[in-house]
């Protein structure tokens, strides 16, 4: 998603000492639950130029902005994905302190379709509500149709092993 909110001109100054930042009133629609920090944290992030972007976090009244590069900030994102969904599956027991840097995402539901004429898309639905939509070129999503369905039959020799067994004689040979 995109927001249209942006960093206030001494936030997005990297010389600028993150604790002068001055506050920002958030418009809530609701009053968010009290925390010891003042309120429910509050994240957003927002670019920070051509090859950055500011994960902000916000308790009450401040914001705390932490920069990142891209590759950086897709770390973040897939850790936080993959301890979300870690943590949401309750047949899952994790015990406190481990750390989770990747997993295999539960998807619990998709939608494919196209975002425009000729840009294929699929939505995946993952634990806890998370969404995620992917935009491929047309060969990129002719490939990965291919790869999945491909992925999801039966091999050939398990197949086979398979009719084999049903055909075998159930008693003894040459007794």
């Amino acid at each position: 998603m995109i927001s249209s909110e942006t960093a206030s001109p001494d936030a997005a100054d990297p010389r600028t000492p993150r604790d002068e930042t001055p506050p920002r009133e958030a418009a809530t629609e609701a009053p968010p639950p009290r925390t010891s920090f003042g309120g429910a944290p509050r994240f957003s992030v927002v670019t920070a130029g051509p090859d950055e972007v500011e994960l902000v976090v916000a308790f009450g009244p401040r914001d705390y902005a932490v920069r990142l590069a891209p590759a950086e900030a897709a770390e973040l994102g897939v850790a936080l994905l993959a301890t979300a969904s870690v943590a949401a599956d309750a047949a899952q027991t994790v015990p406190a302190g481990t750390r989770v840097e990747n997993c295999f995402f539960p998807v619990l539901g998709w939608t494919a379709g196209e975002v425009g004429p000729g840009m294929p898309a699929l939505a995946l639905r993952l634990a806890e509500g998370t969404e995620i939509a992917v935009q491929f070129d047309r060969a990129a999503a002719r490939a990965c149709g291919r790869d999945l369905a491909r992925s999801g039959r039966v091999p050939f020799r398990e197949r086979l092993r398979r009719i084999l067994r049903r055909r075998a004689p159930a008693g003894p040979q040459g007794a």
